[in-house]
């Protein structure tokens, strides 16, 4: 049976698969670790991966990119409005208020859901993984953002089922990152407690997580996140000061032209790198636009400038987490960096001026996630033997239920009631029952008893607990299940009366 791991994310997505020896990145067709997350749509096929990226330049508009920005969430969304200004794709609002994507396919125009495209990029994930095993993929481990909502993360499973897939367990990526951290340590402390703060700044968000190792296990301490804080704001400061700076130099607007802005944002990513590695570095473009070639130069202390407004940012989640794990700096003993965009020197001064000890890199910064998903599908699949290392995964967001009383049944005169299940911090796996006093037809939801920092309708679902069997008792006990599963989704599971 195959013991996968799949890290799906904003920008490109990563195969590990389990082997006697270890934990190994699966090479695509073209031998690269790293496979675009892009599906484009052509006249006569469809192209995914890093075929959809090379056809992405000619073709701007008919390639689907940034996925895991548009699934599971509303299209009234303000963060959602703020993504779709900068795709070239065009994205509408659908009967049910979920975005609707627009392509132009096999000669005509179609509409698919995120989750259908979604479901393209992990078939051919496991079309990749299969090739390398020469063996079919079922069972797998998914790496989801610690701040995914329920209904992002059925999502997920649903676009999993569209690709024939059987997640065993949606992972955190932090999780997966200190599971493939601290399983390969043959030093951690018996007794006291190794905490380990993992930062993870990708493409697109960046997630905090504090970890408690001890030999044998991993807790997870605290999570905290930024939603839109990763590499892409930097390309986009630097995409900006460009196309500001060419209308000026050269009387031309990149903006206007879909294909245009997709060459410079290449290029602004590129000299991003460079100036991660260099003091200052030249952008050339040839026939950008209107037959123009373009030139420009930036130094990394003007880069840092422009970005100043991000960099504020980084601080309040390294705050939050160290808050919510009830540590003081000097009680973390190690700082992981991790991520595409964790290279930014800026980045990496701010966390030593925070930590007050230098970031380490003993992980590879894009491949982590993928090898720790691996290594929890390895954990979890029954054909596999790994040593014996327990994951204790917490759930960031606290759930309550919440329902009202009617007629002589309702306790507080038919006033909305509510009760909290699931605090923040829970462990996952978990199961709650919640025990009512009632004799006829009644709904509970199951609701985020707090979103600011989710910035998503609380409401999770809506059960109708009922009908009743005749019971003479005035008063029937009702208790009713409530489980949180390894995937981080709550549902109701059942409901029994006793007299």
């Amino acid at each position: 049976m195959s013991v996968v791991g799949f890290d799906f994310g904003n920008e490109s997505c990563i195969v590990a698969v389990a082997r006697q020896r270890g934990i190994d990145v699966v090479l695509n067709d073209e031998s690269k670790r790293e496979t675009p997350a892009i599906v484009c749509f052509g006249e006569k096929q469809r192209f995914i991966g890093t075929a959809g990226a090379a056809s992405s330049t000619m073709n701007p508009k008919n390639s689907i990119s940034q996925i895991k920005r548009l699934i599971g969430r509303q299209f009234s969304d303000p963060e959602l409005q703020r993504d779709l200004k900068s795709l070239p794709f065009n994205v509408t609002e659908g009967p049910d208020g979920y975005p609707l994507i627009h392509a132009r396919y096999l000669g005509e125009m179609r509409t698919f859901t995120p989750t259908q495209i979604l479901g393209m990029v992990l078939l051919n994930l496991k079309s990749i993984a299969e090739k390398n095993l020469n063996a079919a993929v079922v069972d797998c481990c998914i790496g989801i953002p610690v701040y995914f909502t329920d209904l992002q993360r059925r999502a997920v499973l649903d676009a999993a089922t569209i690709a024939g897939l059987h997640p065993l367990r949606l992972i955190h990526e932090t999780t997966a990152t200190a599971l493939a951290y601290g399983i390969y340590k043959t030093d951690l402390p018996e007794n006291d407690q190794l905490n380990v703060a993992f930062v993870d700044i990708g493409h697109a968000s960046m997630q905090v997580c504090i970890a408690g190792f001890k030999k044998g296990q991993l807790t997870i301490l605290a999570h905290s996140f930024d939603r839109s804080l990763g590499g892409r704001d930097f390309d986009e400061v630097l995409f900006q000061h460009f196309a500001a700076k060419f209308k000026e130099e050269y009387k031309i607007d990149v903006l206007q032209n879909a294909r245009a802005s997709i060459r410079l944002r290449t290029a602004c990513e590129k000299l991003k790198k460079i100036l991660s590695a260099n003091p200052e570095a030249p952008l050339n473009i040839e026939c950008l636009m209107d037959e123009k070639d373009v030139r420009g130069f930036i130094k990394r202390e003007e880069f840092e400038q422009i970005s100043a407004p991000i960099l504020q940012r980084v601080k309040r989640p390294l705050e939050k987490a160290l808050a919510d794990a009830g540590l003081a700096v000097e009680n973390v003993h190690m700082v992981e960096v991790v991520g595409s965009a964790s290279r930014v020197p800026a980045m990496l001064k701010i966390l030593t001026e925070f930590f007050g000890k230098e970031p380490r890199r003993t992980m590879n910064a894009s491949e982590c996630v993928a090898r720790g998903c691996a290594l929890e599908c390895a954990i979890l699949s029954p054909t596999f033997k790994v040593r014996e290392f327990q994951v204790n995964e917490s759930f960031p967001f606290p759930v309550s239920l919440s329902w009202k009383g009617s007629g002589p049944d309702s306790q507080a005169g038919g006033a909305e009631q509510q009760q909290l299940v699931f605090p923040k911090g829970n462990p996952i796996p978990s199961i709650k029952a919640v025990t009512f006093h009632k004799s006829s037809t009644f709904t509970v939801d199951v609701q985020y008893s707090d979103v600011s920092d989710l910035q998503a309708p609380p409401k999770i679902s809506t059960y109708t607990i009922g009908p009743f069997p005749t019971i003479r008792s005035e008063r029937p006990k009702l208790k009713v299940k409530v489980r949180l599963n390894l995937h981080g989704i709550v549902s109701i599971e059942s409901a029994t009366v006793s007299c």
